[in-house]
């Protein structure tokens, strides 16, 4: 038999493409029948068995084209270590030169994964093999192969569906082993799913294969991003670059195409070994559906108008609609806040009427041509650094034309674009333009402007001061709009460092020296390490530098370095060189400046100032963040007036960049339709009559199904600071309330107060709870601060096996009715009881069938926190009335995103929701959270292919339908009520119910902002709900109310939560993984060693599935 390479080569007459690696791809059992005319006697035409093993690159009626690895004699069946081929032929149509296809089989096994090697030319591919190969590393790989083989007659190609027969699918019989799954013949180091566009040979042009067949002597050009459908194969002519964009467009399939579209979404080949055959692991991205109409909305609900921070901008005045992008090199790059200072001495140089936008780093943004020789321009410009003592500095910059950006693709998209393809470029362009308004005047922060404050600054505590600012994007609704609204955020307060000292230790200056504890210098080392400070002599202005801080050091009087060939302290070195007694000698010094100098530098904090206005990305602590909270909950009424300062204050029509574009902006808040819904009605005891929420709140009832809680004891954590009395007293308090809600629960064991030092406290906690294994409850009173509570959970949960319910000293001290009933409602839950449920008349139609809810999340360290891992968590409903819910965990690598084990998660939530309600759910809908709209496609494809493939692999024929949602809560629109009877609480908020989904929301898909809670503090900020995917197909109405109702249904509270109970569950589902590892260290390469460390006892996870609220 020919190699696979041979065959293509001799059959095609073509070259073939070598690629390094296909893993993404599908592996494709295609087996096919080809006729050659050998010209003459004694052979004629003769018809040869051809079969391979393959990786799906495109499939559709009328082009096949696969990587296919060597034919299975030379290497036998999923090879760890191969290289590949990428031909190309056709199904039906003209025969090739040299042959064609007379038969086609293909089976779809699942992905193959691949190990990149280097490249090797065809011919040595080959010859380096030895014949032997199969026979030696997979004795049955033939008689496998040829198992896998069933022919069929090409279909008629109106009829063509990539979705196999089922005959066609691989047997597996008891005498035979079952063939492998690609994914379990992936060595430790291979790569995980690399992306297909990395499928590519050195020798090549860097480009993606494109959709459409080329033929060999054309260059290859870039894969289009957006799904279009399949065309008849034609040969394409070479395309020459274009410097404008075009908008991306989505080609309506025609009756045939939409077939065989159909059976690529929703094709399932398998046995429990094989994956779903979905558009995603085609290397065709799902599409996310649009609206039923352009115009669609919901129509439930009470009409009314609001106020949205979204003003108009209008680009009717932009001339030509183009926009002139160009590429700019400065060298050297740094420092970086010296780079706008350079571009503007060099426009004032070059084309000082002209206001072109720099985006501050490399990206240059003009309403028409430079004047430039050659579109490029290079020159030399002077600047002077205000740090380094106005020291000069000279650069050299190079401006060139890189291409035109067509602002006609944003008209484009707001009739017909689709969120996977927006025209990013057209809108970055806009967005940077409007920033240079206030580029010069303010400190930015992303997409957000600072200011110093002026009059009383505002102390967050430990060392910060708050700056108010305003934030600013342009956004594409039904038509463009500029998102204005306030921000906040904490800058470090220009002070002296020993000053910062003091504020971090709790104390004067003066005691400082004897106050320095090891948790005080590194709380303190961990706040400047990373900031600038200036360094200064008294009286001596000319000796000021400005350096990084590094980290501490030892302290001035103990800390020797060598001098003029003796070893001095740095406290006799400022003595004796600088004539300065140091004040603080007994303080630690800075190691500043770089930290590769042979002779580092050292400095005494005392003449150390920190550098005004610098921003830091990391995380505030609580005392920060519950300050800063104070101050910026204002009502609504202040929110918008601080709006309208901005605006005043940066005045975007007022700026020559803005106005030489053309843009012009509105300064009136948009006014939209918005719709009231009502509320749930809810069921507690089913005697009693239903409970409607008022203004998001209501008063619990008896539960609709009370726990027993016979066996307790309260732990006492706190020491001292708690009493006996207040343990006793809480016993009581918690039997009588238990009554009051439908609980039977019976006096507790005698408080225990656990004596044990800082040092022993989990092998305490581990003894004691030991001891009371068995116990129904263990309510343990921890300190205010501190890590207790994460040691509790550790040594409770994953050890021993004992459900807790943690209460900080401070409320136990304060314990009132109120709280006791609070505590009830997660201690019932617990348990395994009912608070309660919605009202059957206002069950939405989805839930009185059998179906999931699911809420999923990814949280991420703080960026500071390079250590830790990324968790996802993943909760799901299990009983008929979407109170009850279980929860999966998994550690994954910083940053990543995508749920990686989201397949294996599935299948544990539906096999524990078959298990306790003896049905399998009909329908499964999926609450995302945490999801940017440039992760849609990447999340879309990954998890909604794993969701499918968990339900492949339990069932074959198992499809329930899938809505899959992404709720957004980092976005910054707010409403504001223009009716007085609209107005809510005390900060006249809208009401809870308010949604959105016209106007603002995405111009072809479904989307919607909801309003759910009742703001305690501050304006409501409203929930964001994009629908990613829908096999039910359910309208704006009832994916609208679902969500709202879904809301009401939290166990923690007797009030409507901002966002749906399952995404809330997620979060704490995730939180409770982060407590799981606080206090640890976690090898970030061994993270599946690390989950398995920390397994949750099946008597919790599986007995008391609630145990995380």
């Amino acid at each position: 038999m020919a190699s696979g390479q041979n065959f293509c080569q001799s059959l095609f007459g073509t070259s073939t493409r070598w690629l390094l690696d296909c893993s993404l791809g599908l592996a494709v059992r295609i087996s096919y029948v080809t006729t050659f005319d050998l010209q003459g006697p004694p052979y004629g035409w003769v018809s040869e068995d051809h079969s391979a093993w393959a990786a799906v690159w495109v499939i559709d009626q009328q082009q096949f084209v696969a990587q296919a690895t060597k034919d299975p004699h030379d290497g036998g069946l999923f090879p760890t270590e191969f290289h590949e081929f990428c031909c190309q032929f056709s199904i039906v149509g003209q025969p090739p030169a040299k042959g064609f296809l007379t038969r086609l089989s293909v089976s779809i096994m699942g992905k193959k994964k691949g190990k990149k090697q280097p490249d090797k030319k065809p011919n040595e591919q080959v010859a380096q093999k030895p014949q032997d190969t199969t026979s030696q590393q997979h004795p049955d790989g033939d008689n496998k192969a040829k198992e896998l083989e069933k022919e069929e007659l090409v279909p008629p190609l109106s009829k063509l569906s990539i979705t196999p027969d089922p005959a066609t699918r691989p047997q597996q019989t008891p005498q035979q082993p079952q063939t492998p799954r690609p994914q379990q013949q992936q060595t430790p180091q291979q790569p995980q799913t690399p992306r297909p566009q990395q499928q590519q040979t050195p020798q090549q042009p860097q480009t993606p294969r494109p959709q459409q067949q080329q033929t060999p002597q054309q260059p290859q050009t870039p894969r289009p991003q957006q799904q279009q459908t399949p065309q008849p194969q034609q040969p394409q002519a070479t395309r020459p670059q274009q410097q404008v964009p075009q908008p991306r467009q989505q080609q309506a399939p025609q009756p045939q195409q939409q077939q065989a579209l159909t059976s690529i979404h929703h094709g399932v080949e398998g046995n429990g070994t094989e994956n779903i055959v979905t558009k995603g692991s085609l290397g065709l991205s799902l599409t996310i559906p649009p609206r039923r109409s352009l115009l669609s909305a919901g129509t439930k609900g009470r009409k009314t108008i609001v106020e949205t921070n979204h003003l108009f901008l209008d680009l009717s005045k932009v001339s030509k609609n183009d926009i002139y992008h160009y590429d700019v090199a400065i060298d050297p790059d740094k420092p970086k806040r010296l780079m706008r200072m350079v571009m503007k001495t060099f426009k004032e140089a070059h084309y000082p009427k002209r206001y072109p936008a720099f985006d501050g780093r490399k990206n240059l943004y003009s309403s028409g041509p430079l004047p430039f020789p050659n579109n490029e321009l290079s020159d030399s410009v002077d600047v002077f650094d205000d740090e380094r003592n106005n020291m000069k500095k000279t650069y050299k910059v190079t401006v060139k034309f890189a291409h035109l950006i067509n602002l006609a693709t944003l008209k484009e998209y707001m009739k017909t674009g689709s969120s996977q393809g927006p025209p990013q470029e057209a809108i970055q362009a806009v967005d940077i333009a409007l920033r240079e308004a206030a580029a010069d005047k303010f400190v930015q922060v992303g997409r957000s402007f600072f200011t110093a404050p002026t009059g009383r600054i505002i102390s967050l505590g430990d060392g910060l001061e708050m700056w108010y600012g305003f934030f600013q994007s342009a956004i594409l609704g039904w038509k463009p709009f500029i998102n204005i609204d306030v921000a906040h955020k904490g800058f470090p307060a220009a002070q002296n460092v020993v000053s910062l000292m003091a504020e971090l230790c709790k104390c004067t200056e003066q005691e400082l020296t004897r106050n320095l504890r090891p948790y005080n210098l590194e709380d303190i080392n961990k706040y400047l390490k990373g900031l600038k400070v200036d360094y200064v002599l008294p009286n001596q202005p000319s000796s000021k530098r400005c350096y990084r801080v590094n980290k501490l050091v030892g302290t001035a009087n103990k800390t020797t370095f060598s001098f003029d060939g003796r070893t001095i302290t740095i406290a006799e070195y400022f003595l004796k060189e600088k004539r300065l007694k140091l004040d603080y000698p007994d303080l630690p010094c800075l190691h500043v400046g770089s930290q590769n100098r042979e002779n580092p530098i050292y400095v005494p904090a005392e003449y150390c100032t920190i550098v005004k206005s610098q921003v830091i990305i990391k995380k505030m602590n609580e005392t920060q963040t519950a300050n800063m909270v104070k101050v910026a909950a204002t009502s609504a009424e202040d929110r918008k007036r601080k709006i309208m300062e901005a605006l005043k204050l940066v005045n975007f029509n007022a700026s020559p960049t803005v106005r030489e574009f053309g843009f012009s902006i509105s300064d009136q808040f948009t006014k939209v339709d918005a719709r009231i819904l009502n509320p749930p009605a809810l069921t507690y005891k089913e005697n009693k009559p239903p409970i409607t929420p008022s203004k998001g709140v209501w008063r619990a009832s008896e539960f609709l199904t009370g726990s027993e809680l016979k066996d307790w004891v309260v732990l006492n954590l706190n020491g001292r600071y708690t009493r006996d009395d207040d343990l006793r007293n809480f016993g009581t308090e918690v039997q009588r309330m238990g009554k009051t809600l439908g609980m039977t629960i019976s006096p507790p064991r005698n408080p225990v107060s656990l004596q044990f030092s800082p040092r022993d406290l989990t092998r305490a906690l581990e003894e004691f709870f030991n001891q009371v294994k068995g116990v129904n409850l263990v309510v343990c009173v921890i300190p205010d601060r501190g890590e207790t509570y994460s040691k509790v959970k550790q040594a409770a949960e994953l050890r021993v096996g004992v459900l807790t319910q943690c209460i900080r000293g401070r409320t136990m001290s304060r314990m009132n009715p109120a709280t006791v009933g609070n505590i009830l409602l997660k201690v019932n839950s617990k348990l395994n009881g009912i608070n309660h449920t919605l009202h059957v008349d206002y069950r939405p139609q989805c839930l009185k069938r059998p179906v999931m809810i699911v809420g999923a999340d990814v949280t991420h360290p703080s960026p500071d926190q390079t250590d830790i891992p990324s968790v996802a968590a993943v909760c799901a409903s299990h009983d008929p009335k979407a109170f009850k819910y279980n929860i999966q965990y998994r550690l994954q690598g910083p940053r990543e995103e995508i749920i990686g084990d989201l397949k294996n998660i599935m299948v544990d939530h539906l096999k524990f929701f078959f298990i306790t309600t003896k049905h399998k759910p009909e329908r499964i809908i999926f609450y995302r959270d945490g999801v940017s709209e440039g992760q849609f496609t990447t999340v879309l494809n990954s998890e909604l292919t794993a969701i499918r493939q968990a339900c492949q692999s339990l069932e074959q024929d198992y499809k329930p339908s899938i809505t899959f949602l992404v709720v957004q809560k980092r976005h910054h629109t707010r409403f504001f009520p223009t009716r007085r009877e609209d107005e809510d609480g005390k900060n006249k908020n809208v009401p809870p119910g308010t949604v959105v989904d016209t106007t603002i929301t995405h111009p072809t898909e479904m989307d919607f902002y909801l309003v759910s809670h009742a703001s305690i503090q501050g304006v409501s900020r409203p929930t964001k709900y994009r629908r990613l995917w829908d096999d039910s197909n359910m309208s704006e109405d009832e994916l609208e109310e679902l969500t709202y109702f879904l809301c009401h249904m939290f166990s923690r509270c007797t009030r409507a939560v901002s966002y749906p109970t399952p995404t809330y569950y997620a979060h704490l589902a995730a939180y409770r993984a982060r407590v799981y590892i606080e206090g640890q260290r976690i090898e970030l390469n061994n993270l599946a060693h690390e989950q398995k460390m920390r397994k949750i006892e099946d008597i919790i996870r599986k007995g008391s599935p609630m145990f995380f609220v």
